[in-house]
C-alpha cells in the first residue's frame, strides 16, 4: 500500500500486489473460521456421545460415616450437599460428607417439604411441626388437627392440610407460629384433598380433591390465591377444573408459573399464578407406579400389567416443564424409590440400585450384599451417598 502526502493530507492507493495480499490474508481468515467450526461441530458430537454413553464401571467409598440408621427415614440432596432426616432428627452433610449441623426432635412418620432455604418436617397423623432453615436454625409449634399433608415455601411460608372431624383445613404459617390463613373444605363442596402443592413464594396453593358421586368418581384441581386476587374471592379459590373418572393424587409446582397434576392414567400441565389455564394434556396406556418431579423435570415410572413376567415390566418417562416428553425407557429390575439428579433417575432397590441419564443409558447399576435403605445425590459430581442399616458410605463413580 503507497502513501502520498500533500498538505497535512494522507492519501491511501491500493496496488494489485496489496489488493492480492489482502484476498489472501481473507482467505485464510474463512479456512480458519471454517476449520474452527468444524472442530467445535466434532467436539459437541463427541461431548453428546460421551453424555449419552457414559458408563461407570467402578465405585469407590471415600468416607465412612459410623451412624446408626436403621431408623432413618431417608434423604435427599439439598443445597450444595445432602439432608439425612429421621424421626429423631435431621443434618445436613456437605458435599464431602461432613457433617454441618444436626438438630434433634421427635416427629413420628415424618413428611418432609423443602424449598429454598427453608425445610419442614411434620408428623403424619399428628399434630406437630419442625421449621429448620439451611444453616439449622429450627422452630417447632402444633396444631389442632391430625397433618395429611404440608408443602414450604421458600421464605419459611407453611401450607399444612389438615384432617378435621366435620372437614379438612387448610392453613398457612408464617415464621413457624403465626397463622396466616385457615380455610374449611367440606366433602359436601369440593370432595376430599388427597394432595397440596405451594408455589415458592408462599401465594399460591393447589389442592387436588376426589369427588365421590353415588358409583361415579372424579377429580378436581383447584387454585387458591392468598394475595390481592384471592381476597375478592370468599374461600380465595380463583380457579378449579374438573376431570372425569380418574383420581389425581399427585400435584406439584415446576417452578412458579407451571404446575403438574399427575393422575392414574393422564398427566395435566398448567399454566400458574393470577389466573390459572390448563395448557396440556398428557394420556398414558399405562398406569403410573411411581413418581418423581423436579423444578425442571418429572419423572413417571409405569407398570405394564400385561408384561409382568416378560422383560420390560416397567417403562421410564421424562417430561420437561411444557410436558414434552423427552425420554422414554423400558426396564424390568425391583425398585422402591426414584429419585432425581441433576439430570439423572437413581433407582435404589434392597439389595441394588441403577442410575440413568436423560438419554435413557443406564450409567451405573450395582449389587450389595447388605439391605440398602436409600442412595441420595450430593452437590458433586458423581457423589452419592448410600444410607445402610449400620452407617453410611460417601462413595464416588468411576
Amino acid at each position: 500500500m503507497e502513501q502520498k502526502t500533500k498538505s497535512g493530507f494522507s492519501l491511501y492507493i491500493n496496488s494489485s500486489e496489496n489488493v492480492k495480499h489482502a484476498v489472501r490474508v481473507q482467505r485464510r481468515k474463512m479456512k480458519y473460521r471454517k476449520a474452527l467450526l468444524i472442530a467445535l461441530v466434532i467436539v459437541w458430537i463427541f461431548g453428546l456421545f460421551a453424555y449419552r454413553y457414559r458408563t461407570y464401571r467402578t465405585m469407590t467409598i471415600e468416607k465412612i460415616l459410623t451412624k446408626d440408621m436403621a431408623n432413618s427415614a431417608g434423604s435427599f440432596a439439598y443445597k450444595s450437599g445432602t439432608i439425612c432426616y429421621s424421626e429423631d432428627g435431621m443434618s445436613f452433610l456437605d458435599k464431602d460428607g461432613n457433617e454441618e449441623w444436626n438438630r434433634t426432635y421427635s416427629i413420628k412418620n415424618p413428611l418432609v417439604s423443602y424449598r429454598g432455604n427453608y425445610l419442614a418436617v411434620a408428623s403424619k397423623s399428628g399434630n406437630d411441626v419442625v421449621l429448620l432453615t439451611q444453616s439449622g436454625q429450627m422452630k417447632q409449634f402444633n396444631v389442632s388437627y391430625p397433618i395429611i399433608d404440608i408443602e414450604v415455601a421458600s421464605q419459611g411460608v407453611v401450607a399444612l392440610l389438615l384432617q378435621g372431624e366435620d372437614g379438612n383445613y387448610i392453613e398457612l404459617y408464617e415464621g413457624g407460629r403465626k397463622k396466616l390463613v385457615s380455610i374449611k373444605t367440606a366433602p359436601d363442596d369440593n370432595g376430599y384433598p388427597i394432595d397440596i402443592a405451594l408455589s415458592s413464594d408462599g401465594q399460591n396453593l393447589a389442592v387436588s380433591y376426589l369427588i365421590v358421586d353415588g358409583v361415579k368418581t372424579k377429580s378436581r384441581v383447584a387454585f387458591y390465591n392468598f394475595g390481592n386476587e384471592g381476597k375478592e374471592k370468599d374461600d380465595q379459590m380463583i380457579g378449579s377444573f374438573d376431570f372425569n373418572d380418574t383420581i389425581i393424587p399427585k400435584v406439584s409446582y415446576m417452578g412458579d408459573s407451571r404446575l403438574c397434576a399427575i393422575g392414574d392414567h393422564q398427566v395435566i400441565m398448567f399454566k400458574a399464578g393470577r389466573n390459572p389455564s390448563k395448557k396440556r394434556e398428557v394420556t398414558l396406556d399405562k398406569i403410573v407406579k411411581s413418581v418423581a418431579v423436579s423444578d425442571r423435570y418429572m419423572v413417571l415410572v409405569l407398570e405394564d400389567k400385561e408384561k409382568l413376567t416378560k422383560k420390560g415390566q416397567y417403562e421410564m418417562e421424562v417430561y420437561n416443564r411444557s410436558g414434552n416428553k423427552i425420554m422414554s425407557k423400558e426396564f424390568s429390575s425391583e425398585y422402591n424409590k426414584i429419585a432425581i439428579g441433576k439430570r439423572e433417575v437413581l433407582f435404589i432397590g434392597n439389595y441394588h440400585y441403577a442410575i440413568f441419564n436423560f438419554a435413557g443409558h443406564r450409567m451405573f447399576r450395582k449389587n450389595f450384599k447388605r439391605r440398602v435403605l436409600d442412595i441420595a445425590p450430593t452437590g458433586k459430581a458423581r457423589k452419592y451417598l448410600i444410607s445402610y442399616e449400620d452407617e453410611m458410605d460417601l462413595i464416588s463413580l468411576r
